[in-house]
């Protein structure tokens, strides 16, 4: 029989944290993951502009197969300039084999708000969406110290359009790396720091 979907085990799950931040001259996004009991884990994301400022806040439930690792959650979505709080849902991904890495994270609202696209000079509302954030998407090879590949993004509520372009991500220290994205239309350059458990072997 195929090996099953199952929970991560206790033993030897690491509890240090996993936490992006990166910002850009218009746009910034926090990202922080702690693992809590099993693979119970905390998870908070934040995502603002010149007009918005929405953040997620829930719990998720880590599943591993192989090498592919998938974290579903159930959270609560908020935030300003007329966002309405509302329930939501995530989905944390990771796959990882010798050069390969793929992760990624998708954060769907479950009610509609009103939509204030950014660069709108005077920050007027342009119906409604329910709300779909992925971020920090990518799909990269990794040698040494350094990580490179293509990365795509949608935050919904800041803008309808998809964004893609290339991730640089460079280990300064165990536990630290620095990463840059430069992302189109419109060559945006965001930069910053992660941090992250030791690398599975």
């Amino acid at each position: 029989m195929g090996q099953k979907l199952e929970t991560a085990q206790v033993s030897g799950l690491s509890r240090f944290p996993e936490a992006e931040f990166v910002a850009s001259s218009s746009f910034r996004s926090a990202s922080y993951v702690q693992p809590l009991w099993r693979s119970l884990r905390f998870e908070g994301d934040y995502f603002g502009g010149d007009e918005n400022d929405v953040g997620y806040t829930g719990v998720s439930w880590e599943l591993r197969w192989k090498k592919l690792r998938l974290a579903p959650g159930f959270g609560l979505s908020f935030g300003g300039n007329g966002f309405n709080t509302m329930p939501g849902i995530s989905l944390r991904w990771a796959y990882e084999k010798s050069w390969f890495i793929s992760e990624g994270l998708i954060v769907q609202g479950l009610l509609d708000t009103q939509r204030i696209p950014e660069s709108t000079p005077d920050a007027r509302a342009e119906g409604t969406v329910r709300p779909t954030i992925t971020d920090g998407d990518h799909v990269s090879a990794h040698w040494r110290r350094l990580t490179i590949g293509g990365t795509w993004e949608r935050i919904q509520f800041r803008e309808i359009e998809w964004k893609g372009g290339g991730r640089v991500a460079i280990r300064i220290v165990p536990h630290r790396s620095a990463v840059v994205y430069i992302l189109g239309p419109g060559a945006e350059v965001r930069a910053g720091l992660m941090l992250h458990p030791d690398e599975e072997k």
